[in-house]
């Protein structure tokens, strides 16, 4: 029924299920017996609403008598996510306000990495999904303990820019595992109306695997070429009268060597799905995952001052050389919870309440080489010592959605209230120096304090944010969405002054389906962010600056074509606000950047045999005005003009379970500050690897391998925030898998 077709897709999206250490697990068993407490007593309120809906249903029989007995308004049919693959090209979005639609039905650039593309890639870390999306690329480190990410140009803010199910913002100043995601987001762009303030560069959603129909109960192990070994584990089950219950745990704990000589450390991690069709009305949702790492960081390398207007880069490093002490790591935890309600109160109207809150605590040695000769390589390392740092999010959203008709034109709108809580408390930066070479590094036994100490003082966030947004069937091909979002952002910390910023943020879109597997659309959307803070160098040194409003617009074509392979392009321009520090040494708001360009990808099956995801996006990016006049007509640092991916996988026709794969990665020159003082060359990465699977005993058994950089290129990985990233060298990862 056409007047029903959103609310049937939300409801279909709120009910899909998608498929030692003692001590320290210890500690893990103890988080999930406190979330088990957690989830009975959800259960106890969901048999409070079970009772409710039994009289309700009474009601309902007495008010329409001809109505079988039992049979009250029911959700759509749940959409069960198995253990069986789901191809390499997305059907659904599942990221902000177009959760649950049909992926030609966006209009907006969402990049969506499948399950079946990562388990063929064997990736282990958000950058190893990622590095299949254009326009990703690394920002200021070589992603040895955490992925420090950017699109098209623009950082991500690890403390705004990346999501758990769409719904809980997560911090990302810590490795993220893989192993239980079922697929990875990225909404690019402004996306302002449903998550409110944060970077123009986009949304990072993670997916968390659920219970599917068929059981799952796998175990790995897990190895490189570096000496790393470790095992993993996937269990899920469906149970219940009717299958009404599900769970699905993940976990794995590896001792890690890396690519670095001397390097080592750990990485663990352990989550839980669980989920609870209550009746034919509510559903209940429970997300836990908690992460544990260790490992030293390598060293960023600072640029040398500008002598004439241009930087002398130095040689390219062995990247297998470790420039820091290897007795002094980073250790980091991270603890993420999710409770989601959905209910229905009829075949047109549904609501959606969720709470989360995630923490993440690291106590960090960071790394800068710095002040050396560029022909001998002798300088000076600088570690930074900062025990104690926290980030911590709350977040509540509650949403109704629902359709209705106006005359011809039917009308699908969802209304929500949202508010997000961040806080980040005192910690003191201690500050190291030894002496170091580039080239040829000596191991470092001392360090010798230098400089005062540093201190950050506490920080307290609230993002609220009320919406509305409609789209308006005008006729079958043709839709129109409309939204408005109401914002508030609220800062404060000692030593500057509070903030308390409101803004009004509209959008709108148009889509048009050309055929029923061809989609086009033309879309205007803005986003909020905080411009940062004042440097402690400036003359408002620590002041948090207003809101910065960016704007995109965006038009852009789909087709679904056999094999479900999907073909998008688009065509992007957004202007950003940007800061700095001008000539009176004050930091404000004090010009603008744009970026523009088109992109495109294509992904599926494109024969019974081979499958592939491929982009590419071309980006003119510069500063278009400035209170510095040196630097209008640049472009921003660390932006490519030009990335592009192909990833591909033959399932071999003559021996049955044997897939091999291939992959090109490349990211163009990059500048190394918002000058161009100096720029690193560009660089292409090869990948291979190769599947077997068969039954031993009637059991599934799989072995794979996966040569990373395999052409064991030497390259500048990231540069940005006045760092330059030391690409890893080649890895050869091993896995083996048993099936019961």
């Amino acid at each position: 029924m056409a007047s029903g077709k959103r609310a049937s897709r939300t409801r279909t999206s709120q009910t899909r299920m998608s498929q030692t250490r003692t001590q320290q697990w210890r500690r893990i068993c103890a988080h999930a017996i406190i979330h088990s407490t957690l989830a009975a007593g959800i259960a106890g309120i969901a048999h409070t609403a079970h009772a409710a809906d039994a009289d309700a249903d009474a009601a309902s029989a007495v008010a329409n008598p001809t109505a079988p007995a039992g049979k009250a308004t029911q959700l759509a049919p749940v959409k069960i996510m198995g253990s069986k693959t789901q191809g390499y090209a997305p059907q659904t979005v599942e990221t902000g306000q177009y959760r649950g639609m049909d992926a030609l039905d966006v209009p907006a650039t969402v990049n969506v990495v499948t399950r079946s593309v990562m388990d063929a890639q064997g990736d282990t870390g958000l950058y190893d999904a990622l590095r299949n999306v254009a326009g990703v690329t690394r920002q200021q480190l070589n992603g040895l303990a955490y992925d420090n990410l950017s699109v098209r140009g623009i950082p991500l803010d690890n403390r705004s820019s990346f999501y758990l199910d769409g719904l809980l913002p997560i911090d990302n100043n810590i490795w993220m595992p893989m192993e239980n995601k079922e697929r990875v987001e990225v909404l690019k762009g402004a996306s302002a109306l449903y998550y409110g303030f944060g970077a123009p560069a986009g949304i990072v959603n993670m997916v968390m695997k659920r219970a599917g129909s068929e059981p799952v109960t796998s175990i790995s192990v897990l190895g490189d070429s570096n000496g790393s070994i470790g095992a993993a584990a996937d269990i899920a089950r469906r149970f219940g009268p009717s299958d009404q219950f599900g769970i699905r745990v993940n976990a794995m704990d590896e001792h890690v060597e890396t690519p670095i000589e001397g390097d080592r450390g750990y990485r663990k991690f352990v989550s839980a799905a669980l989920d609870w069709r209550v009746n034919d009305k509510l559903k209940l949702q429970y997300d836990l995952e908690h992460i544990e790492t260790r490992v030293v960081e390598q060293a960023g390398i600072a640029p040398l001052a500008a002598v004439n207007g241009k930087i002398t880069l130095p040689a390219m490093p062995d990247p297998s050389k470790l420039l820091v002490p290897n007795d002094r790591p980073t250790t980091a935890s991270a603890t993420s919870q999710l409770v989601r309600a959905d209910y229905a109160f009829n075949d047109h109207w549904s609501a959606m309440l969720s709470l989360g809150q995630s923490i993440t605590r690291r106590d960090r040695w960071a790394w800068v080489f710095q002040k050396y000769n560029v022909a001998t390589g002798a300088g000076t390392l600088q570690g930074s010592r900062q025990f104690g740092q926290m980030y911590e999010n709350k977040n509540v959203r509650l949403e109704v959605n629902g359709d209705f008709r106006t005359g011809p034109f039917t009308h699908t709108v969802t209304t929500g209230v949202v508010q997000n809580w961040l806080f980040q408390p005192d910690f003191a930066t201690y500050t190291y120096t030894a002496a170091q070479n580039l080239y040829d590094p000596i191991d470092i036994t001392t360090l010798k304090q230098s400089g005062s100490t540093r201190q950050f003082y506490a920080q307290h966030v609230r993002n609220s944010g009320v919406y509305l947004f409609d789209q308006i069937d005008i006729t079958a091909r043709l839709q129109v969405v409309a939204g408005v979002r109401r914002s508030e952002y609220m800062t404060s910390q000692a030593g500057t002054p509070n903030s308390d910023i409101n803004h009004t943020s509209p959008s709108g879109s148009i889509t048009y389906r050309i055929t029923p597997q061809t989609s086009v659309y033309a879309s205007y959307v803005e986003a909020l962010e905080s411009a940062g803070s004042a440097p402690a160098t400036a003359v408002n040194a620590n002041q948090i600056l207003p809101a910065a409003v960016s704007r995109q617009q965006e038009v852009g074509v789909r087709t679904r074509l056999a094999g479900n392979t999907l073909v998008s392009l688009a065509l992007f321009n957004l202007k950003q606000a940007s800061a700095g520090t001008n000539a009176d040494n004050v930091y404000a708001i004090d010009g603008n950047a744009r970026y523009r360009g088109v992109e495109f990808s294509v992904q599926g099956d494109v024969t019974k045999d081979v499958s592939l995801t491929a982009s590419t996006v071309y980006l003119d990016a510069k500063q278009i005005d400035s209170s510095d006049p040196t630097l209008v007509g640049k472009t921003p640092e660390n932006t490519p003009h030009v990335t592009a991916s192909l990833f591909a996988e033959y399932r071999v026709p003559v021996l049955a379970g044997l897939s091999v794969n291939g992959g090109i990665y490349y990211v163009g020159p990059r500048q190394v500050n918002n000058a161009n003082q100096a720029q690193i060359g560009g660089y292409t990465l090869l990948s291979a690897g190769a599947r077997y699977a068969t039954r031993v005993y009637g059991k599934r058994v799989s072995v794979q391998a996966n040569l990373e950089n395999a052409a064991n290129r030497r390259y500048w990985s990231a540069a940005g925030s006045n760092q330059l990233g030391v690409g890893l060298g080649r890895t050869l990862e091993l896995t083996s898998t048993l099936e019961f």
